[in-house]
């Protein structure tokens, strides 16, 4: 009988399942299922994240980002539409519990905001999504 391994790691090691799907490529008797390489950049209109440099251009402009902003960003980027709680988000980019979050998190989506759009910071690629979280918008 075979056996199932189910690996998640944080985005900012995906190095290691890379490393991985390396080793195992190309055996036959594996039978695997792997996403597609991963990307080096996230484009949408007037926004690029480029994930191996992390950095973000908006408008053709550099944007300095924190570790923190850059990490909530792609988190975002990574499923558009996609609605997460500021506990879900938390947990994800701070890799503790997120029951005491609420504040950290909108601090950092606020200052994402103010960086990326500062002339219309709440019309800008992160949204709120009353009583539920943060969703990123492909589409300002």
């Amino acid at each position: 009988m075979g056996k199932l391994l189910i690996l998640s790691v944080p985005d900012h090691e995906e190095h290691i399942i890379n490393k991985i799907m390396e080793l195992i490529a190309d055996e036959p008797e594996f039978i695997h299922l792997a996403p597609s390489l991963p990307q080096s950049a996230l484009s949408f209109p007037g926004l690029e994240i480029r994930l191996k440099e992390q950095t973000v251009s908006c408008s053709g402009q550099l944007v300095t980002l924190t570790h923190h902003e850059f990490a909530v960003l792609t988190y975002l980027a990574r499923h558009p539409g996609w609605v997460f709680s500021a506990y879900q988000i938390y947990e994800a980019i701070w890799c503790k519990d997120g029951e005491n979050c609420g504040t950290a998190v909108a601090s950092v989506i606020g200052q994402i905001r103010r960086k990326l759009t500062p002339e219309t910071p709440k019309g800008g690629y992160i949204r709120t999504v009353l009583g539920s979280g943060y969703k990123f918008e492909s589409v300002i």
